[in-house]
């Protein structure tokens, strides 16, 4: 990230605190797409309306109404975005109105179209572990893809993280994950397996349907204890240690979110982050849109319209999602979070 961008947060992110009323969308989450090649046993996706509703023309719009409002990082999601042919515009086009882009992809197609990938800031790579660990999880092809994406992305010099979704059947493989991010010269992130409660069209399963994939209470926290330990003695783990905490500490093992406030920081949706569904529909967050909460029409109402008009969740104060726990943990100006993300972006 540039130094003019990081002056840019922080002037910003102090106002967010010394005026209650301001907002600023300084970060947002852009689903492109809810199409994808592979069908992840933990994801719905292929359930969604599968025709993109946003278009390239409607996407360039946004993103220069996003730049207008404060917007200075953005991350392009799915779905699994490279299925977009246009991936390569939207990316130029954001880096030239000046934005942080950061890539959420499962390697597909990557190998092969990396130059059109250049000018992207960062690539999170989905990998859930060794051989039948990843394979059994997110299918036969997707292995070789990983390989085959993080092999191209180094040698066009683009800087790549890998992200692992925790589950029984790669819990005992976190060393291996941090070797293999070790021997890249990688960081390697993780977040818990995320699941809904309530029977409704949600990417997330519902939680009956994933019941045998979710780490126990006990499960989990031998898992997050272990990560400490990996980055405490110096592997490559990029999550924060207030993050990896955090889910440590996190009291029930049947909820993702929470109506009591984290200790560790204050929530920022809606106030300093946002999502944009794929169906062009603002929310606070990604978790506000799984509850079926109220989205408002970018494409019918501007992106500065729906920014002003966001309804906010009044039943969610905390969670145990790895970017929304990093995010409130950033803009709560956690010192732990800040230098990690330094030395991560600085290093990586």
């Amino acid at each position: 990230m540039k130094f003019s961008d990081l002056l840019y947060f922080g002037l910003q992110i102090p106002r967010l605190h010394l005026q209650p009323s301001f907002r600023i969308p300084l970060s947002m989450h852009l689903v492109l797409t809810n199409r994808c090649n592979n069908h992840c046993l933990y994801c719905n996706t292929h359930s969604f309306p599968q025709e993109d509703l946003l278009t390239t023309k409607s996407l360039k719009n946004i993103l220069s109404e996003m730049k207008k409002c404060g917007t200075r990082r953005i991350q392009f999601t799915g779905g699994e975005p490279m299925v977009r042919k246009d991936i390569g515009a939207l990316i130029n086009f954001a880096k030239q109105l000046g934005f942080f882009v950061g890539l959420s992809t499962n390697g597909y197609q990557i190998a092969e179209r990396v130059d059109e990938l250049k000018g992207v800031d960062i690539v999170f790579l989905s990998y859930d572990g060794p051989g039948e660990a990843h394979i059994s999880l997110r299918g036969q092809s997707s292995l070789g893809e990983v390989y085959a994406a993080l092999g191209a992305l180094k040698k066009a010099g683009i800087k790549a993280w890998t992200t692992s979704v925790l589950t029984k059947k790669n819990k005992d493989y976190l060393e291996d994950i941090v070797d293999f991010a070790k021997k890249n010269n990688i960081l390697a992130n993780f977040t818990r397996l995320e699941f809904v409660l309530k029977r409704s069209l949600s990417l997330h399963p519902f939680v009956d349907k994933v019941k045998e994939l979710i780490l126990s209470f006990e499960e989990r926290r031998e898992v997050f204890r272990k990560l400490i330990e990996l980055k405490a003695s110096g592997g490559p783990v990029g999550d924060s240690f207030p993050y990896l905490k955090s889910v440590l500490e996190w009291p029930d093992n049947n909820r993702i979110t929470d109506s009591a406030p984290a200790k560790r920081y204050k929530c920022w949706a809606g106030k300093a982050y946002g999502h944009l569904e794929a169906d062009g529909k603002l929310y606070s967050c990604g978790w506000d849109s799984l509850r079926q909460a109220k989205g408002i029409d970018v494409l019918d109402k501007g992106f500065k319209f729906a920014w002003q008009n966001l309804v906010f969740p009044n039943n969610c104060r905390s969670c145990s999602h790895a970017c929304g726990v990093e995010n409130n943990l950033l803009f709560s100006l956690n010192y732990s979070s800040l230098w990690n993300a330094c030395k991560s972006l600085r290093g990586s």
